[in-house]
């Protein structure tokens, strides 16, 4: 309880500071300026195509987005190629495992495993988050509904490539010098250039350098397969926010795993329930002053947007709130095709937020790793 009290004390100091230096002129205006209308085109876009979930789209439009197009374009690459190959994993396995809960378990144990493990040692850690969430996301809709598997695969392939896409025009768009840009095909050419690291594996000094890593990467992958045990006890139907919060949780950087990883999980965990608690909550409080006005509901999301994406590149150590507190908007104001007709989509999130949040809290308990104990 006193690491919580701790890791939650600095957040409402880190967003005041983070806020008080908004601006509406300069740099610090037009990257904020770049996310607010990447989103909107993602939306747009998805909304023309018919897509399911228009909230993936715009969180891809603003996860994407950097100062840097080339970093901006590697960034998206890596997201669609992740989300690419998660989806064909989960999609190969889904008839052998939406009747079997045992082997749902064990596929989630090892898709998870496989996406927080590649996160930590490879140099293209984005496409591996990504393997792990879409694999997870498409196998648990395998247990929802076996029939919309292959679907459920396609849009969200769809809704992360539109909203990637929208980001990378819009950053394209506001480069200054156009000449920075790598393509695709180049960024690709490079990754492949880079040395492998495939003949140190299974050495013995490959595993004493990697053995806090594997650990903190099994007890994660362990939570995530208990999750349709829990979806089964409590009864839950909508369960794909449980499934995305189990594994973004866990993703911290491989350097504080090693020394110690439970402050950094704590923190993470706080961060995203606080900034997506936030998010809802000023979602949910403009829903009855918005009803069905689209301008009032673009305005308000464009507002949103701007200060989650200027804190969450801010430098009072509360970035991880922002990037959840508009996340936690787009889930309540843009939760598919037609108009806003209740709170649901934002409560869902934010239980699914706190499930996962508490399964991982009982495996830290309950498996403690070298160095939790000392925070």
């Amino acid at each position: 309880m006193a690491g919580l009290i701790d890791v939650l004390k600095p957040i409402p100091a880190g967003v005041f500071r983070d806020i008080r230096t908004l601006t509406l002129h300069g740099a610090s205006a037009r990257e904020p300026l770049k996310a607010v209308l990447s989103v909107l085109l993602a939306v747009t876009v998805a909304d023309a195509l018919e897509l399911d979930d228009l909230a993936w789209a715009a969180f891809s439009g603003f996860m994407v987005m950097r100062a840097d197009v080339s970093e901006a374009a590697q960034r998206g690459l890596m997201r669609i190629l992740g989300t690419l190959n998660g989806a064909a994993f989960g999609v190969v396995l889904a008839p052998v495992i939406a009747d079997n809960p045992a082997l749902l378990v064990a596929a989630l144990l090892v898709a998870t495993w496989i996406g927080i493990f590649g996160s930590l040692i490879s140099p293209h850690s984005y496409a591996w988050v990504f393997f792990g969430i879409t694999a997870g996301l498409v196998m648990t809709e395998a247990l929802a509904a076996p029939d919309n598997v292959v679907h459920f695969a396609a849009t969200r392939v769809a809704e992360i490539t539109v909203g990637t896409a929208s980001c990378i025009l819009i950053a394209n768009l506001f480069s200054a010098n156009r000449t920075e840009v790598k393509a695709g095909a180049q960024i690709i050419a490079d990754a492949a250039r880079e040395p492998s690291r495939i003949p140190k594996v299974l050495s013995e000094a490959w595993f004493e350098d990697h053995w806090a890593l594997l650990e903190h990467a099994t007890r994660s992958a362990l939570a995530a397969a208990l999750l349709p045990v829990i979806w089964r006890w409590f009864e839950i139907e909508d369960f794909s926010q449980t499934a995305v919060t189990s594994f973004v949780i866990m993703i911290v950087p491989a350097d504080t795993i090693k020394e110690g990883p439970r402050r950094a999980i704590i923190e993470r965990m706080a961060h995203r329930a606080v900034g997506c608690l936030l998010g809802s909550a000023v979602a949910l409080a403009s829903l009855p002053t918005l009803g069905n006005t689209l301008l009032a509901s673009l305005l308000v999301l464009s507002v949103g947007v701007w200060i989650g994406y200027h804190v969450h590149n801010g430098r009072n150590g509360v970035n991880y709130v922002g990037t959840q507190f508009t996340l936690g908007l787009l889930i309540t104001l843009v939760p598919g095709p037609g108009p806003i007709t209740d709170i649901t989509p934002g409560l869902e999130r934010f239980v699914g937020i706190v499930i996962g949040i508490a399964t991982h809290c009982l495996l830290i308990v309950f498996w403690p790793l070298k160095g939790d104990e000392q925070q």
